[in-house]
């Protein structure tokens, strides 16, 4: 998937918000977090890169849909497709909101 893709479907949920950081890079907070943090999406580049949080998501969620998480807690999104980008970003926000998620 290309930036504008990726953009479009993080803009499609309604509960994350939009903003600009350096280098033409995007961050998306979602605001409903009771997680400490509120950043849900980091660094969304133009070449199609971004992270997207994983450090809540429960092990099992992890396991079954094939997320690699990096030391930081974060997920790469470089390679996802608009399914699997729509799923870890579902994914994300229940883990943030303190929902169980569904594998």
């Amino acid at each position: 998937m290309k930036f504008e893709e990726k953009k479009e479907v993080f803009n499609s949920f309604q509960d994350l918000k939009e903003r600009s950081i350096s280098y033409s890079r995007i961050n998306y907070e979602y605001p409903a977090s009771v997680q400490r943090g509120k950043i849900l999406a980091r660094e969304l580049h133009p070449s199609g890169n971004g992270y997207v949080l994983g450090k809540y998501m429960s092990a099992d969620v992890v396991k079954s849909n094939g997320y690699s998480v990096d030391s930081r807690g974060w997920i790469s999104i470089s390679n996802f497709t608009r399914e699997e980008l729509i799923n870890v970003i579902n994914n994300a926000m229940m883990s943030m909101s303190g929902k169980a998620t569904k594998s």
